[in-house]
């Protein structure tokens, strides 16, 4: 059931950066880098949402590049102001990257490959 509310809040994100390009594209009220900005405040919300509903289930690779994920996005907001030259590329990038592992791994699970290793626990 996680899994399944994962894909659909994948899918949910991806289509939340689409409509937010989208709305810049038609609207003379909201500059990319304004909307950059909202959308990587979501995305970091829905990566998080994203990393607890399904941290436990997915393998730590995947958690620790998740959350590697959530740390860029936030250092672009950083990056934002100290060097807004490479703000929009950069962010354009690790959206890129985001929902393209997003899809391996949404994939990889439908085929019963990406699952977490039982492994010694400490005691």
């Amino acid at each position: 059931m996680r899994e399944r509310l994962n894909t659909s809040i994948q899918s949910a994100s991806l289509i939340l950066v689409a409509a937010g390009l989208a709305w810049v594209v038609w609207s003379n009220d909201t500059t990319m880098r304004d909307m950059l900005t909202y959308l990587i405040i979501l995305i970091a919300l829905i990566e998080s949402l994203s990393l607890y509903l399904i941290g436990r289930v997915y393998p730590e690779s995947h958690t620790t590049f998740k959350m590697g994920i959530i740390a860029t996005l936030l250092i672009l907001l950083g990056i934002k102001i100290m060097l807004p030259d490479l703000f929009i590329p950069l962010t354009i990038t690790v959206f890129a990257i985001n929902f393209l592992y997003n899809f391996y791994t949404n994939n990889k699970r439908r085929k019963g490959a990406f699952k977490r290793k039982p492994g010694k626990r400490f005691r």
